[in-house]
Parts: structure tokens; C-alpha cells; sequence
């Protein structure tokens, strides 16, 4: 059964110019929990005594998930790991020739010791381990082989296959997976694959479906020049390409936009899952299809990650986008109507980048000659107020309805007792009015929204 190791606040932290404070990192954890990973990679608390009190204070929080803080396989950093209250540590050594000459300078028989040195203290210090043969996928099969198992030996309960340049291709990564699971000890085989060439995610899944046990990702893809697995499009592709449905969807959504906002890593329009347009459909013949029926164009229901579809309206727009938007506002128009709306829309779109609902209901009146009565003309807003505590709020209201702007007044509940929508000339006269409001007895704040747009009938 797939496993999740998310490594953001480790992995996701090594994108260039992101840095999370300490408060953000808590966050992150606790947000990660809930979606179900089983392991958290907590960071490597030999990088900074911040990293290191972030380690503690997520190993303090009392979550489902296992906390892993990394380290090299340096004891002064194991003993580290140990001291943070990490449950296991990932001590990770390179095996590839060019890291052994022209990184370590050791050699193959040098890289066994330390490993089996490191490992074994680890475990002596009560830690679980897991071991990483960085550069995993250009290291001479029969030493990755024997140096595995030589960590499996000296207590290591789990390896991680590192692709650490995602050279790897999902063929190639699975055949990779089924020699290891033959010649090594009983272990756990975790995927760290990174995504160079775009395959990150497809080497990953070729990996469990050989044999791998667990995939490392993180939120939004980060980490390292292109990063890793992106968490909510391993757990969405498993949920619904593989039957794997044991972690939870709801905060997928949540935590893609918590880390873009923490991160100033911002997701590009068109990545799969979480950007903007995962659910945007602008074709002709797409939004027909998708109107009719949303699974002509739609490989699963938006409504699983609390999204929705959208239609966009342009140049490519056919008749049954534009009579589905009017629709929305509950404007009816006639076939000929209708057809003479998408020719002009059409038109303006070959000048205009981009057409907003108020170009389609203006167009609209034109063509029908019907006032629209969607966008307002005049200035129009809904005023929530708090009353006092000891004055009674249908006395408020009664103030109210004798201001000439006030068109509705309700008794409301929530944070705020009354609710007024309100008509004005311009800025200023709405201005005034909401000075007079508060100065009505028994209001102690007010609250304004201004009215976009507004939607007649059901």
C-alpha cells in the first residue's frame, strides 16, 4: 500500500529564495497531517538552530505522522536529529563514482564504513533509520546493491532511491525498483525522484507499481531547481488512477494556497490539480461538451478538491457558453438573438485579451434593446452593523427605514445583528450615508460590501 513521506518543510525549503518561519513551518505540519501523510520530513537541524527549534516544536505537536529530520552522516547531526525528538532520522551519503571523486574523495570501501558507522550509531541513540544512496540512479547497480544492504545490516528499516537529477524514466525506474526488491534485505524502498525532465511524478508511480513502498513529495512541487512530486497531484492521480483513497482531499486545496502565499512560490495558470486553470474550459466545442455533460472534457469532478468549473468567454466562445452565462443572470434571448450576441462577441474578442461578464451583458442590451438590471449603474452596497450589547436591535432598524437610500433592512445573525442595502448617487453620497448610519444610537461598527453584480430568480 503507497505511502507518503511529505518532505516541504526539508526539500520544498531548498527552493531558491523560500525561506518559512518558524510559525509557518507548525502550520504547514499540522495542515499536512490532516490530509494523512505518514511521514513528515521536518528539515535538518544541522542547517540552523531555527531549523532545529522547528524540528522540536513539530515533534512536540503530538500528529499522526512519523517526524523524520535529516542529516549526513555526521554524528554530531544524528545526535542533533535525536535531540529535536525526531521519531527517525534520514542519514543520506552519495554513491555515484563522481560523487565519491570529485565531491567526497573516498572511496567505495570508505563510503561502506561511514555508512555502516553512521547508521549503526543512529540506532544505538534509539533512532529509526533510514538510509539514502544520494544519486541513487548513477551509482553501479552492484554497489548500490551492497552498500543498501550493508545500512539495511547495521539497522537501517528503510532505503531511498534517489533520483537525485531525474534522469530516470518510468521504464527505466521500474525495472531499477524490481532488482533492488530482489537483492536486498527486508526493507522498506522509499522514491525521491526529481522532476528535470517533467517525470517525476510517472517515474514515481512505474516505482510502486514495481515494488517501492513510499514516494516523497512536496506541496506544490518544491524543492531543489525543479523540484519533487507534487503532494496533491500523487495523492489525486493514486485516489483516482490507482484506487489508493486512504488520505484526505479536503485541505489539498487549503494547504497549495498557504504555501504559495508563505512561499512567494506561485503556481503557474496551468499546473495540473491546483492551478487556475485545471477546470477552465474556453473551446467552443469544449464548453459545449462540458455544459452537456461535464465528463466529455473533465477527467474527474472538480467538486472532490471543493473547485468548480469555469467557462471563459472569448473569441472561441459558442452559443452554448454565451446562453449559459446570460442564463446565470437570468437573462433570456431569443435564438437570433443569441446568434447575433456571439458574432459581436466574437468581434470584440479579436481586440480585446480579455472580455469580462460586463462586456457579455452590455453586448447583450444592445443587441435585445432590455435594460439589464445585472451590473448596478448607481452605486449600491450591503452595510452590516453591530449594535450594542443593551440596545435592542429593532430600534436601530426603525432608524433605518427612514434614511431616503435605505431601500431593505433585515435582522441578520452572525458577527453582525443589522444588515441595510443601500443605494447611492456616487462615492461620496455613500460615503455621507455611512457616516450617518453610525451615528445612529446603539451602532458600534458597520461594515460595508459593494454590490458587483446581481442575480435575479432562482
Amino acid at each position: 500500500m503507497l505511502e507518503i513521506l511529505d518532505s516541504t518543510l526539508r526539500e520544498g525549503e531548498q527552493t531558491p529564495y523560500v525561506n518559512f518561519t518558524l510559525e509557518e513551518k507548525v502550520e504547514i505540519a499540522r495542515l499536512l497531517d490532516q490530509v494523512g501523510v505518514e511521514m513528515i520530513e521536518a528539515g535538518d537541524p544541522s542547517v540552523s538552530p531555527n531549523v532545529a527549534k522547528a524540528i522540536q516544536r513539530i515533534a512536540a505537536l503530538g500528529l499522526k505522522a512519523e517526524i523524520v529530520a535529516h542529516s549526513a552522516a555526521i554524528r554530531s547531526g544524528i545526535q542533533k536529529a535525536r535531540d529535536c525528538g525526531a521519531q527517525r532520522v534520514a542519514i543520506f551519503y552519495a554513491t555515484s563514482k563522481i560523487h565519491l571523486d570529485a565531491k567526497l574523495h573516498k572511496t567505495q570501501e570508505q563510503a561502506l564504513d561511514i555508512i555502516r558507522e553512521h547508521v549503526a550509531y543512529a540506532r544505538e541513540l534509539g533512532l529509526k533509520v533510514r538510509y539514502t544512496p544520494e544519486d541513487a540512479t548513477r551509482t553501479d547497480f552492484e554497489f548500490l546493491v551492497t552498500v543498501c544492504n550493508a545500512a539495511i545490516e547495521a539497522g537501517a528499516d528503510r532505503i531511498s532511491l534517489a533520483d537525485t537529477l531525474g534522469i530516470m524514466q518510468p521504464h527505466l525506474l521500474a525495472e531499477r525498483v524490481a532488482a533492488l526488491r530482489t537483492r536486498l534485505l527486508p526493507c522498506k524502498i522509499d522514491l525521491h525522484c526529481h522532476n528535470d525532465y517533467g517525470l517525476a511524478l510517472a517515474n514515481a508511480m512505474a516505482g510502486i507499481r514495481a515494488g517501492a513502498n513510499c514516494i516523497h513529495t512536496t506541496v506544490n512541487g518544491m524543492g531543489e531547481r525543479t523540484g519533487i512530486p507534487d503532494l496533491a497531484e500523487t495523492i489525486v492521480a493514486f485516489h483516482n488512477l490507482e484506487g489508493v483513497q486512504k488520505y484526505n482531499l479536503a485541505p489539498l486545496m487549503e494547504l497549495a494556497a498557504y504555501l504559495e502565499r508563505v512561499s512567494g512560490f506561485f503556481l503557474a495558470p496551468n499546473k495540473p490539480i491546483t492551478g487556475l486553470n485545471a477546470f477552465t474550459h474556453k473551446s467552443g466545442v469544449h464548453t459545449n461538451g462540458v455544459l452537456k455533460d461535464p465528463r466529455t472534457y473533465e477527467p474527474f469532478d472538480p467538486a472532490l478538491l471543493g473547485r468548480e468549473r469555469k467557462i471563459v468567454i472569448d473569441k472561441y466562445t459558442g452559443k452554448s457558453a454565451v446562453a449559459a452565462r446570460l442564463e446565470e443572470y437570468g437573462i433570456q434571448v431569443s435564438p437570433a438573438e443569441l446568434e447575433v450576441i456571439v458574432m459581436r462577441i466574437k468581434a470584440l474578442g479579436d481586440e480585446r485579451k480579455q472580455l469580462f461578464d460586463s462586456d457579455i451583458l452590455q453586448i447583450a442590451e444592445q443587441v435585445t434593446g432590455r435594460e439589464l438590471d445585472v451590473i448596478p449603474r448607481s452605486l449600491q452596497a450591503m452595510v452590516m452593523l453591530e449594535v450594542e450589547s443593551h440596545v435592542y436591535t429593532s430600534s436601530v432598524v426603525r432608524r433605518l427605514r427612514g434614511f431616503t437610500s435605505v431601500r431593505n433592512v433585515y435582522e441578520i445573525t452572525g458577527d453582525f445583528d443589522v444588515s441595510a442595502f443601500v443605494d447611492a448617487e456616487d462615492m461620496m453620497a455613500l460615503n455621507n450615508l455611512i457616516e450617518e448610519i453610525r451615528t445612529v444610537p446603539g451602532v458600534k461598527r458597520t461594515e460595508t460590501r459593494m454590490v458587483l453584480k446581481k442575480y435575479n430568480g432562482k
